[in-house]
């Protein structure tokens, strides 16, 4: 969904290329004192939640002359406007930092987590959250303490190899979405988990939040394409993280410096609460609640010991939200863009009919299914001169006539509950025929059609997408919601779901206009809210319980795509069991020790949702 973004640049900073610098030689000497597991629980057990930790503005005011001291080169700021204007990402919330930093390269990072690290002893209200392009929807990237902008100058973007059909590329965590996909464009590929707000996110922060999109229902998450990771752990060195064999995995145990503790204590922690962590992993196909010990070692512990599969902890920084590390680095794989690829659009006038329809077109294993709600529709009729600023020329009045057409004409002036748009590969058309596969998917009355017409295809799409912007239209002195636009429900419970979502938004009686990703049984719908009124902050939490409480009712979850942030990170324990709760406690202490990585997401924690909703819209 369209969003905007924010990176302002601090005066005393220009922007530089920045060379990328070799990864450190993992050869560390060894903390004075390095944490056990059991270690790791005392530590969980003392995080305090932000109401109970005494602010000492001192730290922060001396943090500029330390850092200098110790050699950052970066930006560094307490200017009120810039502390304003990183106060808000993309979510509910507002709150503002004490401290900017805009590294100008990976040794400012490891400069200013090493000073936090050892600074954080004398003032424990210090903590670093590193921030991307600022589109979040869950406060992921907001603190009260120190906020370090990893897109100010942290953005070169490095090689891309074409090797034996596989194609790799390297950049920083600030490098943008939309730069990296004009340059795959030219080896014919692209990055296939790519989020809707990919015109304005960057890649670091999609990684950091997991992020995905509409193609990942065939082909999953950011952290799915991930081939390894620079990051920045808690003793200020940065190490190449990257999936391991067994043989590698006990090469790097034997070595001496906090990858290699980390490593070996992840491993403990899953070979001894094994058959927990598995019985807690979400069934949903998508999810980014959570630590995903699960997928560390998916194969099991067992064969891992046996040289099968890998230990990959990129699966844990990969949605991490910054709260165990810092990446200042990464390779990704990409994919070749999908050629002579069928759309097949069905509308659907009667919500019980949808979840058949998605449940028969998943046989044919379909790229995607999106899918944009009767109100989305409607706001695009109503509102034909958004789309100019989208379309040019000639094209723009083809494709509004081909909406009013469809809907005056195919629709007979009915908007369908529901419009599912279905992308099927060269091999399923060719397998089965595209007529043929929309006769299956057709019953008595649900009429899927093969969309031949570009034009036509296009109008679908630019409503599809347009559907989170559009649905501001309906009351410019309100603003969409992001809280409860992550859940989802397996798709043959889709319409049972839908079908009390829509009671309980007239219950509260506010409006959302909903699309999202109906292969995943995913929706993304954004209740519009008044943020000056003093009430919201409880309706919110309200909302949040009940609706919340549905997606599981139906066996689904509360956090597909989006992470956890300030919103769902105090609801985990409705998805995860209190074992597992612990266990994501313990992970994040090995990693951090001092919880000086953006704490109070993901576990303990700490921002009170209704003292810290924004008062604006």
């Amino acid at each position: 969904m369209p969003r905007s973004s924010v990176t302002t640049k601090l005066k005393s900073t220009k922007k530089t290329t920045v060379s990328r610098v070799a990864p450190k030689k993992l050869t560390r000497q060894s903390p004075t004192s390095k944490p056990t597991i059991a270690a790791t629980r005392k530590t969980a057990s003392k995080i305090k939640r932000t109401a109970t930790i005494k602010r000492n503005p001192l730290g922060h005011l001396l943090l500029e002359k330390l850092l200098r001291e110790a050699g950052f080169r970066g930006g560094i700021s307490t200017e009120k406007r810039l502390l304003d204007a990183y106060s808000t990402d993309e979510s509910i919330f507002s709150i503002r930092p004490q401290v900017v930093l805009q590294p100008k390269n990976r040794r400012d990072v490891e400069i200013a987590t090493t000073v936090v690290t050892k600074e954080t002893k004398r003032f424990t209200s210090l903590s670093l959250t590193p921030r991307a392009a600022g589109t979040g929807l869950s406060g992921g990237s907001l603190t009260d303490s120190i906020v370090i902008d990893m897109c100010a100058h942290l953005n070169t973007i490095g090689d891309f190899v074409e090797k034996k059909n596989k194609i790799t590329f390297t950049c920083e965590p600030g490098a943008m979405w939309r730069d990296i996909e004009k340059k795959l464009k030219s080896h014919d590929a692209y990055l296939p988990p790519y989020p809707s707000s990919k015109d304005i996110c960057s890649i670091g922060g999609s990684i950091a939040n997991n992020a995905a999109g509409s193609d990942s229902l065939r082909y999953g998450h950011c952290a799915d394409w991930v081939e390894s990771l620079d990051v920045v752990l808690h003793d200020g060195h940065t190490y190449t993280i990257k999936p391991l064999t067994y043989r590698e995995f006990e090469h790097l145990t034997k070595q001496d410096h906090e990858h290699a503790r980390i490593a070996a204590e992840i491993f403990a922690l899953i070979k001894k609460n094994e058959k927990e962590i598995v019985k807690n992993k979400p069934t949903t196909k998508k999810n980014s609640a959570g630590y995903p010990l699960w997928s560390v070692m998916p194969q099991g512990v067992a064969k891992f010991k046996k040289g099968e599969g890998t230990f990959d902890l990129t699966r844990l920084i990969s949605g991490s939200q910054g709260t165990i590390g810092i990446i200042t680095n990464l390779s990704m794989r990409a994919l070749r863009i999908q050629k002579n690829t069928t759309l097949i659009a069905i509308p659907i006038f009667a919500l019980e009919e949808a979840a058949e329809s998605v449940v028969k077109a998943l046989t044919y294993n379909p790229i995607n299914i999106e899918v944009f709600d009767a109100l989305s529709f409607d706001l695009a009729l109503r509102n034909p001169g958004f789309f100019k600023d989208r379309l040019s020329g000639a094209n723009y009045y083809k494709v509004m006539l081909s909406m009013y057409m469809t809907y005056h004409v195919r629709f007979r002036r009915r908007i369908p509950e529901f419009t599912l748009l279905i992308t099927l590969d060269e091999e399923a058309v060719n397998k089965y025929g595209s007529h043929t596969i929309a006769e299956e998917i057709s019953s008595k009355n649900v009429k899927a059609r093969v969309i031949k017409n570009p034009v036509e295809a296009e109008m679908l799409w630019q409503i599809r997408r347009a559907s989170y912007s559009l649905s501001k239209f309906q009351d410019t002195t309100k603003r969409p919601a992001a809280f409860l636009e992550d859940m989802t429900v397996p798709p043959e419970n889709l319409s049972k779901f839908f079908v009390q979502i829509k009671q309980m938004l007239k219950e509260f009686n506010v409006t959302a206009a909903v699309h999202g990703h109906g292969g995943n049984g995913h929706f993304h719908f954004y209740p519009l809210l008044d943020f000056t009124d003093k009430t919201t902050p409880a309706l919110v939490e309200k909302m949040a319980e009940k609706f919340y409480a549905t997606a599981i009712k139906f066996k689904g979850n509360i956090c597909g795509e989006h992470n956890d942030g300030i919103i769902r990170t105090p609801h985990l324990h409705k998805i995860f069991s209190k074992k597992m709760l612990e266990l994501f406690k313990q992970t994040e202490a090995l990693f951090d020790p001092d919880d000086i990585f953006n704490p109070g997401k993901k576990v303990n924690p700490r921002f009170d949702i209704k003292e810290t909703i924004r008062t604006k819209n």
